[in-house]
């Protein structure tokens, strides 16, 4: 029995996070909150390139990426009724909105581009524009502690030099007493290991948001307040609510710039001016990476957006060795990679469903539903590719350097989308507005636009249709992870 559960353990399914349409209501990169006697126990807490059109305004600076702290639980907390906090909201700007003044600007304040439509582009083109001016405040500690700590007693500082012996042995003795007092206090007037936990997380979630680390600062925020299984605990722990209000608020403030750095890069796709910008740095030579060109949908809220991605790269790059369909390359790499759950256990299909409904796990692998890294990874491995995975960059100068002869760049998107919203209930669950997606996508190449007055970057988004202009801003916003692949020839099925 225990040679079959291994196997079953090695050949379970790869997380599908690079799915188009396949909504998650937990980021799967997050580990799962356990709970146990009401204790939280985590799963496991250059320089600048120079600018090929004189008109690029400025580059962005390099942002430093900065180590997350994960908080280790151990203290049981009592268990009793409570009523949930109130929930903060903040009203969603549209992508094409002026610029404006926002009515929650106690918690963010968004800074929206002007107006740029197809129909108008000539008379009011659109300047680029930082995603916020600011990040949210920094955590009121004092405010969200359940202990309140007494002060230290104030020194007694005299004046007059021959009461100042005296007042060195009182406030020695006084000073002694407080700290006796401290060390006698009861466990129920400790600041526990769980608070201490949450103080690091939103402490590192908003250093990330300082630091424009907006999916650093979504992984740690989902990894201690945004779950099902979190949002049980922090019901049967009330005298904590105040946090996960707080990482609530934090989570929306990523959602909506999120949201915005993805629209704002869509909405340009459509605006004839950059194609044309795009086109004459392409003649000019001044394209880093591929040229521009047109990116067709894909099935609509399909699970392919990975297989897509893969074969648009290659076909920008060094093509395949005869014409190719990407319904063949998705067929093929589902015979290649596929495992059948039944022929892993040996049990006839009814067995194996009741077995799969015991255990609560799918076995198997189907890379139709979808492909995360490690599956990326086999399948250009097996298409004679090499491959390899980081985080994102940051700033222009990190991402123009990823651009690279014999360097193609998938992006595997965490982000949100106005057609999936939480319905009210998964509101209240999870504290924000719309469900995370995962999808992967192609970047294609970057160019110096001169109406922009800032280098974009052009992503083919199989999902929408659309080859999509990002600043580098923006990408990084979006960007969860990189797989950056290469093929010294053209390429062949296997």
């Amino acid at each position: 029995m225990s040679a079959l559960m291994a196997a079953l353990l090695i050949a379970a399914p790869f997380p599908a996070w690079s799915q188009v349409g396949r909504i998650t209501f937990e980021a799967p990169t997050s580990p799962t909150l356990n709970f146990s006697a009401g204790a939280v126990n985590p799963g496991g807490v250059t320089a600048l390139i120079p600018a090929s059109t004189p008109d690029l305004a400025r580059a962005l600076a390099p942002i430093l990426s900065a180590p997350s702290a994960q908080p280790q639980f151990s203290s049981p907390v009592p268990i009793y009724a409570a009523q949930p906090v109130a929930r903060q909201t903040a009203a969603i700007v549209p992508a094409s909105a002026v610029v404006r003044t926002p009515s929650n600007t106690n918690q963010f304040q968004l800074i929206q581009n002007l107006a740029n439509t197809v129909e108008n582009v000539e008379a009011a083109p659109e300047r680029i524009g930082k995603l916020y001016d600011a990040a949210p405040a920094a955590p009121d500690f004092d405010a969200l502690t359940t202990v309140k700590t007494p002060e230290a007693p104030a020194p007694w500082r005299p004046s007059s030099m021959l009461l100042k012996p005296a007042a060195a042995v009182a406030n020695a003795w006084r000073l002694s007493r407080y700290e006796k007092k401290q060390r006698m206090r009861g466990p129920e007037d400790r600041v526990t290991t769980e608070e201490m936990g949450l103080k690091a997380s939103l402490s590192v979630a908003h250093e990330a948001l300082e630091t424009n680390r907006l999916q650093d600062a979504l992984e740690e925020l989902t990894r201690l307040f945004r779950s099902r299984e979190a949002n049980r605990w922090y019901r049967a722990n009330p005298a904590f609510q105040p946090y996960q209000a707080q990482g609530h608020a934090y989570i929306r403030f990523v959602e909506r710039a999120v949201k915005l750095a993805y629209e704002r890069a869509h909405e340009r796709s459509f605006d004839p001016t950059l194609i044309a910008e795009a086109r004459a740095a392409g003649r000019a030579g001044a394209v880093l990476g591929h040229d521009w060109r047109a990116t067709a949908i894909q099935e609509r809220d399909s699970a392919h957006c990975a297989h897509h991605a893969l074969f648009n790269a290659i076909q920008a790059s060094v093509g395949f060795v005869y014409p190719m369909s990407v319904h063949r390359f998705i067929e093929r790499a589902r015979e290649v990679l596929n495992v059948r759950g039944e022929k892993l256990t040996g049990l006839n299909r009814a067995e194996h469903t009741a077995l799969e409904n015991r255990l609560g796990l799918k076995l198997g692998n189907d890379v139709g539903e979808g492909m995360g890294t490690e599956a990326i990874k086999r399948w250009a491995q097996l298409l004679g590719m090499t491959v390899s995975a980081r985080g994102p960059p940051q700033g222009d100068a990190q991402w123009s350097a990823l651009i690279g002869r014999g360097r193609e760049v998938l992006i595997s998107l965490r982000m949100f989308h106005e057609r999936f919203k939480h319905d009210p209930a998964e509101r209240d669950l999870h504290g924000h507005e719309y469900r995370v997606l995962h999808h992967e996508v192609y970047l294609l190449g970057a160019f110096d636009s001169p109406s922009r007055g800032a280098r974009l970057y052009m992503v083919q988004d199989s999902g929408s249709g659309a080859t999509d202009f990002y600043t580098a801003e923006e990408l990084s916003a979006v960007t969860s992870d990189l797989q950056i692949v290469g093929a010294p020839s053209a390429v062949a099925l296997p």
